[in-house]
């Protein structure tokens, strides 16, 4: 059983004062089996959020009571739970499709995710009135300062899983304080510290594991890395333990081992396809990784970029499909040093001189318009002198590498590859409401 709902379209924007006064419509359908069971495109989402909010309480305090939704443009009940025992027998007056009786606990969970769901919702739209009253009662602790967390009341989550680790140290309390401050304060060392408390209690999910190895990288520990993601591994395998391996192994110089991690990620011609190219080209497998790189799609949603398939293709020795794809993203990059060396050293090495000078005065000329477009810049609190003078500097360095690089070229520079592999996080969060993890305490039992 799935409750979807749909706060944006022209009929919930049509009333501007619906937010202050409280009252919001929304789309609303439910769903049992993967089938549309019930669909209302002007529901009051937040009346009926609120009447089954109540209605969990009573179920979580003994009462055993079916649900009738009372709404206030009908006087039938548009939705109605009639409890058999334990399972619950969902109706509709106006719906025509009947469903068996659906274990309780099954309809208690859709309720309480539509209830979290649209809470964060309303929060983040600034809503008059929320369901706190109500959630607060029906989840924990924990769960609540990730609703907080979800709802962008940050510094309030931040309080709580603070509080719950340092006084009450867990698998969850230690492993969510961590994740704060891995992925939102930035503070490597002491989420490190964190969750070096957390191992000996042995925790049972890969989660810990997960950071312990992003966190590894992060210090260029790739050994230590890998034998936390190894870790992981045996919890379950993920996207984000399979891509981190993959550089913990391409740190160590396990090449093959490094593409053939990164082959199990998700992606179409994106970051972590070009990351399995360029392991197999240091594996010194030139073959596998010039066909991988030409089935590249550059109509894909993640595809990499024609500048950067063009530098693989340079370390591939393939010069003539450089000076393509470099060609076709051309203005967008034509005044940055590194680009430029890079498209210039390709026409250098085609024989194509004239063309590398044309392309290099184009780069200077636009490089000295940019220094005397800067000389220009309007003085503010939020563009200093000292701003203004600083990037003036560093825009006559690249003039300068710009003005120095035919010299370069003809004495036989070969512009340096930048290359770098970064890690990926995910969603760690014990009770996550965004993702669906479970607590630590229902996910061991």
């Amino acid at each position: 059983m799935i409750f979807q709902f749909n706060l944006e379209g022209e009929h919930l924007n049509s009333y501007p004062y619906a937010r202050k006064i409280g009252f919001i419509e929304g789309t609303l359908q439910i769903y049992i089996d993967r089938q549309l069971f019930y669909e209302d495109i002007y529901a009051n989402v937040y009346e009926l959020a609120q009447q089954l909010a109540k209605w969990l309480l009573k179920l979580e305090n003994g009462e055993v009571v079916d649900f009738l939704y009372t709404c206030i443009d009908s006087e039938e009940h548009l939705l109605q739970f009639h409890l058999q025992g334990d399972r619950v027998q969902v109706y509709a007056p106006y719906e025509e499709q009947a469903f068996e009786p659906l274990p309780i606990e099954t309809v208690k969970q859709a309720v309480l995710k539509y209830c979290i769901n649209l809470h964060i919702a309303l929060t983040r739209i600034g809503y008059k009135y929320h369901l706190e009253d109500e959630l607060k009662q029906l989840v924990s602790e924990n769960k609540w300062a990730l609703i907080l967390f979800e709802s962008n009341h940050y510094d309030e989550a931040f309080a709580i899983i603070e509080k719950r680790a340092k006084k009450a140290p867990s698998v969850e309390s230690l492993n969510n304080f961590a994740y704060l401050l891995l992925h939102e304060e930035e503070d490597y060392e002491r989420a490190w510290n964190v969750l070096q408390q957390l191992l000996p209690r042995q925790p049972q999910s890969d989660f810990p594991y997960l950071m312990l190895g992003e966190l590894a990288l992060r210090f260029k520990r790739y050994q230590e890395a890998k034998t936390y993601l190894q870790q992981a591994l045996d919890f379950q395998v993920s996207e984000p333990v399979m891509h981190n391996i993959g550089i913990a192994h391409f740190h160590l110089g396990e090449y093959e081992q490094a593409a053939q991690a990164f082959s199990q990620c998700a992606g179409d011609s994106g970051m972590v396809q070009l990351y399995e190219v360029m392991s197999w080209l240091r594996a010194g497998q030139m073959e596998k990784a010039k066909s991988l790189l030409d089935h590249f799609n550059e109509q894909a949603d993640d595809f990499i970029g024609t500048s950067e398939m063009a530098d693989v293709y340079m370390e591939l020795g393939y010069f003539s499909e450089a000076h393509a794809l470099f060609a076709k993203e051309w203005n967008d990059y034509y005044t940055m040093p590194y680009s430029v060396s890079r498209y210039a050293y390709t026409l250098w090495q085609l024989g194509e001189y004239d063309a590398c000078q044309q392309m290099l005065q184009q780069a200077i000329l636009t490089k000295q318009e940019e220094i005397a477009d800067e000389k220009l810049s309007e003085i503010d609190e939020h563009w200093s002198e000292q701003d203004c003078a600083e990037r003036i500097e560093e825009l006559q360095q690249e003039l300068v590498e710009l003005q120095s690089l035919t010299g370069c070229l003809a004495k036989g520079f070969i512009p340096p590859f930048e290359f770098e592999l970064y890690t990926t996080g995910g969603c760690q969060l014990f009770g996550c409401p965004l993702h669906g993890h479970p607590e630590y305490e229902e996910l061991v039992k």
